[in-house]
């Protein structure tokens, strides 16, 4: 009787696991620093890989953080293809700002990581503000 309580409860917790997406609330300015990558692109396309996986492709419009990522150039996200599974959006042709982390060969990201284009901005100035503040902060000896 135990072991079928155990197994139930383990069943009921994967269940409910898989049902929903929760991101934990973050300040864009920390997520700018904890990415690999921050970009704004237009998505063009969404292929399956797979049943539970998908390849997003965005028109890279604006990088604010990423080395070896340019403007104008295709950029290919791994993703979850469910968005119970925090996939990214799905609506073609629009511009989203993306907090991306690279895992191995590939750029990954979900919808956890997913801001408006200028509050992205916005996160960016501010990080830049800082930066110059910082830097120009007289030092007293």
């Amino acid at each position: 009787m135990t072991a079928l309580l155990s197994i139930a409860l383990v069943g009921m917790a994967l269940a409910s696991g898989a049902s929903a997406c929760s991101c934990a609330p973050q300040a864009p300015g920390e997520s700018l620093q904890q990415s690999d990558a921050a970009i704004v692109g237009r998505l063009v396309a969404v292929r399956p890989v797979g049943r539970l996986r998908a390849d997003y492709r965005y028109e890279v419009w604006r990088v604010y953080r990423g080395g070896g990522i340019e403007p104008g150039e295709m950029l290919t996200v791994r993703s979850a293809r469910r968005a119970s599974a925090c996939a990214l959006p799905r609506r073609l042709d629009r511009r989203y700002g993306l907090f991306l982390f690279r895992g191995g060969s590939r750029w990954q990201g979900g919808i956890c990581g997913v801001i408006g284009p200028r509050r992205l901005a916005h996160a960016a100035q501010g990080q830049a503000g800082a930066r110059d503040s910082a830097a120009g902060s007289p030092c007293s000896v």
